[in-house]
Parts: C-alpha cells; sequence; structure tokens
C-alpha cells in the first residue's frame, strides 16, 4: 500500500521537487543547529569532539529525518490538493511532531542543544543515555506514522 501510492506521486515533478525543497531545508537547518554552538562552527571539531562513530550515526539519523520529512510535505500536499478539506488533523499532527522531535534532537550534547537551550536545558542531550539519538530515532518513527496515515487517507479517498 505505501508503494503503490508514494512511489507514483513522488514521480510527479512537482511532488518530486516538493520532496527535495523540504528535504534539503530540513537538512540544512538540522546540519546548522548540530555545529551552531561548536567552536569556529567547525565540523572537523564536531567530529573530534564526539568521535566519527556518534558523528556519522547522527548525520545518517539526521539525513533520514530530511528524507521523511520531504516526503511526508510532497504527500501532504498532494492530499491537501486532492480532497481540500481539512480533514488531515492525525497525519499532520504526528508529521509535526516528527519534525519538531528530529529539530530538537539536531545538536552537539557536548556544546549544547540551541534549542533545548529556550527551556533552559541546553546540555539535557548529554542526560541521555545515547546522547539525542534516541530523539532522532523517535522522530524517524512519527514520520514513519504520519507518512503511513497520509497513505492510508490517500488511499480511502481515492477509493471512495
Amino acid at each position: 500500500m505505501l508503494k503503490e501510492i508514494t512511489i507514483p506521486v513522488l514521480k510527479r515533478k512537482k511532488y518530486a521537487l516538493i520532496a527535495l525543497i523540504s528535504a534539503l531545508v530540513m537538512a540544512s537547518i538540522s546540519y546548522y543547529l548540530t555545529i551552531v554552538n561548536v567552536a569556529f562552527h567547525s565540523f572537523s571539531i564536531l567530529l573530534q569532539m564526539d568521535g566519527p562513530l556518534f558523528t556519522t550515526v547522527s548525520f545518517g539519523l539526521s539525513l533520514a529525518i530530511s528524507i521523511l520529512f520531504g516526503i511526508y510535505i510532497a504527500l501532504f500536499v498532494f492530499r491537501h490538493n486532492l480532497i481540500k478539506d481539512s480533514k488531515a488533523v492525525k497525519p499532520a499532527l504526528s508529521g509535526i511532531g516528527g519534525t519538531v522531535a528530529g529539530v530538537l534532537g539536531a545538536a552537539c550534547p557536548t556544546c549544547g542543544a540551541p534549542l533545548l537551550a529556550l527551556f533552559g536545558a541546553p546540555l539535557a542531550l548529554m542526560s541521555l543515555p545515547f546522547q539525542g539519538l534516541e530523539i532522532k530515532v523517535l522522530s524517524i518513527l512519527l514520520l514513519l506514522l504520519s507518512i503511513y496515515l497520509l497513505v492510508e487517507s490517500i488511499e480511502r479517498k481515492i477509493n471512495c
């Protein structure tokens, strides 16, 4: 079911472009928030501080979040264009939750998370067992849930 709707939607030039632009914007925001507190905004210093394994896993998860976010936005726009109503509350809320979790988890745990500093806990990622990677995994799960709910909603509307 997921492939039968998602792939044809993303093969359309308009929605593929929406997905690509959304993914690039999300990846840029994630990268910026990850190195904003690192000395001299340097990736090499981040790599020295966090280690190559953690940095690779963190950026890999951020890339997955960015790609899923792009797919989510493209499907959301497709669904909106398909039915033009406001009954997309469940998929929208889980997609927003996944995106927010991904953005909150985008940071260097030893330098502090810029967005968590707004809540008075800049080094909160250091207190977690996997230094914030679990937040990124949660974000991926929420985005997958939202994509599934959107595809289910689109399939119901197409079959009606």
